[in-house]
C-alpha cells in the first residue's frame, strides 16, 4: 500500500503528504519473520507484510490481539493494552513500516496547518475503530466453549466479508492464540465441526455450511 493510500492520511494530497514527511520525521524500516518490533511513543503504518500484536501472559505465553496487514497502524494510541510492558509485537512476514513519534502529530502546529488537523482527525477515527475491534474480541472471548468462540470468530469474519467461503488470514497456531484456546484442542474441534456438517475446511480456507 502506497503512504496517501493510507487511512492515516485520507484527504491528504500529495504536495502536503510530501510536507508531512519532513514535518514528521517519518523513518521507514524494514523486519524479517519473527522479528520483534520495537514501538515506544511512536505509530507504526504498515506499507507491506504483516505483523502481530500480542498481550504478554504471566506464564510467558502470548495471546494475540490483533493481526495487521497492509496498511494497518498501530502504536501509539492505538494500542489495546495500557501497559507497555505487557505488549509485544512481531512481525509475521516480512514487512516495510513507517513510523512517527506520537509527538509530531499531537503538538500543536505553529502553522495551523490544514493537513496537520486532518491526520488528528483521521486519528481519532482509527482509535474508534480499534475499540469496535476490541469489542469483536470481547464477544469472541464472552463465549466459553472453544466451538463457540470458532463459530462466533467465523460469522464476524463471513459477515464482514459478505460470503459464507473465506480465508483465515493467519495461521491456526494465530488463530488459536487469538480466541485464546489451545492449539491442539482447537484442531481436534475443528475437525468435529468438519464431520458435524457445520462447516468444510481446505487448508486455512473455510466454508460455513450452517450456524449454531
Amino acid at each position: 500500500m502506497k503512504l496517501l493510500e493510507n487511512p492515516l492520511f485520507a484527504g491528504i494530497s500529495k504536495q502536503e503528504l510530501d510536507e508531512m514527511t519532513h514535518c514528521f520525521a517519518m523513518e521507514q524500516k524494514q523486519y524479517r519473520e519473527k522479528e520483534e518490533i520495537p514501538v515506544a511513543n511512536r505509530i507504526g503504518i504498515l506499507l507491506s507484510g504483516s505483523v502481530s500484536l500480542n498481550r504478554i501472559n504471566a506464564d510467558g505465553t502470548l495471546d494475540m490481539l490483533e493481526f495487521l496487514t497492509d496498511g494497518g497502524i498501530f502504536g501509539a494510541f492505538l494500542s489495546v493494552v495500557q501497559d507497555s510492558g505487557n505488549f509485544i509485537i512481531f512481525c509475521e512476514k516480512e514487512c516495510t513500516i513507517i513510523f512517527i513519534d506520537a509527538i509530531h502529530i499531537t503538538k500543536r502546529c505553529s502553522r495551523a496547518c490544514r493537513h496537520h488537523s486532518l491526520v488528528v482527525e483521521n486519528l481519532l477515527n482509527l482509535m474508534t475503530k480499534k475499540v469496535q475491534q476490541l469489542s469483536e474480541k470481547v464477544e469472541i472471548l464472552s463465549h466459553r466453549s472453544i466451538r463457540e468462540k470458532l463459530m462466533c470468530y467465523f460469522r464476524m469474519q463471513s459477515g464482514k466479508l459478505e460470503t459464507t467461503t473465506f480465508t483465515i488470514p493467519f495461521s491456526f497456531s494465530a488463530l488459536a492464540n487469538y480466541i485464546c484456546v489451545d492449539r491442539s484442542a482447537m484442531t481436534r474441534e475443528l475437525r468435529k465441526m468438519r464431520n458435524d456438517g457445520l462447516l468444510e475446511l481446505n487448508g486455512r480456507t473455510v466454508s460455513l455450511l450452517t450456524s449454531i
